[in-house]
């Protein structure tokens, strides 16, 4: 019996804000938006096949097959995705052309690959914290990182 190998996908869905005043940094767009609460896993799923579809014709609708949302969150707007080790790229450049969600525009990013989704959950809850003490004006200390680095090693 052949073992199925999958590749794990922690992506991040950004929202563009609406133009900043013209006296704020030009450089900088603030992507800080959550995704509306009627957006869920399924939806998600059909959005991410439907992108496939649309880049990849049937070829891509077909590997999209095996392909699930295993978790999302609307308002951090993160998911992790499970599909093929053999399609992950192509999972990858589908999300990356992705223009627009539940018709709001947005921006698809990939933050981490792995072959186990420990690792993509461990990510993502880093990911989480840094967010949360960001918001709470804390900022981060290079230390509480390595020190957290520390900590999965065990």
């Amino acid at each position: 019996m052949v073992r199925y190998k999958a590749r794990y996908l922690l992506i991040t869905i950004h929202y563009p804000t609406e133009p900043t005043p013209p006296t704020s940094d030009p450089t900088s767009i603030p992507f800080t938006h959550p995704s509306h609460p009627s957006l869920t896993k399924q939806i998600l799923g059909n959005l991410i096949r439907d992108s496939l579809a649309l880049q990849f014709g049937d070829y891509g609708a077909g590997a999209a097959g095996n392909m699930t949302v295993k978790y999302f969150s609307p308002v951090t707007s993160t998911g992790i995705v499970k599909v093929s080790r053999d399609h992950y790229r192509m999972l990858w450049a589908a999300l990356t052309f992705m223009k627009d969600v539940l018709g709001r525009g947005a921006v698809v990013s990939v933050v981490r690959v792995s072959g186990t989704i420990k690792k993509v959950q461990i990510e993502a809850t880093r990911r989480a914290k840094e967010g949360i003490r960001r918001a709470q004006g804390v900022g981060l200390d290079v230390m509480d990182i390595v020190d957290d680095d520390d900590d999965e090693e065990e």
